[in-house]
């Protein structure tokens, strides 16, 4: 799969209160390390949906200020625990690389925003999204040991 550092592990869970959902997170000693803030995400795929069809991902985010290009492989599935390559890296220039993108045949597929804060305990990356159609945490981590034994024990799960 390449570089392990673009291993990607995680799962995500509905949460009906995101608020309750924080105390929680911190309650449990994760530190914050981006407060709420507005994200949008363009999806893309060629005309043919050819990444879409493979389960792949290339999206372009705007998360207020920081731009991030991203590819994630088809992923694995195994108890709830998604498992797959992410790449990404920060661009300096949303309008230019959503250019790019377009020019090299690209075309936008699915648009979406949402409102997200990231926490950190350890090696796991907490986040809590607020979207149109519900709130979610989703946990992040290098190490499947961590996420298979994190979310039960803080009561996540």
């Amino acid at each position: 799969m390449g570089n392990p550092e673009n291993r990607e592990l995680e799962v995500k869970f509905e949460i009906t209160s995101a608020e309750t959902m924080k105390q929680l997170i911190l309650d449990a000693g994760a530190v914050p390390e981006q407060e709420t803030r507005l994200e949008r995400n363009l999806r893309w795929d060629d005309a043919d949906g050819t990444l879409t069809k493979t389960g792949q991902v290339l999206r372009l985010r705007d998360n207020g200020g920081t731009a991030v290009l991203t590819y994630k492989a088809e992923h694995q599935n195994d108890k709830g625990i998604a498992d797959r390559e992410e790449i990404e890296t920060v661009v300096s220039d949303f309008e230019n690389t959503r250019l790019i993108l377009e020019r090299l045949g690209y075309e936008i597929v699915f648009i979406y925003e949402k409102y997200r804060s990231i926490y950190r305990l350890e090696d796991t990356g907490l986040f809590l999204d607020h979207t149109p159609i519900g709130d979610y945490l989703e946990i992040k981590s290098k190490g499947l040991m961590t996420l298979l034994s994190g979310a039960p024990r803080n009561g996540w799960g």
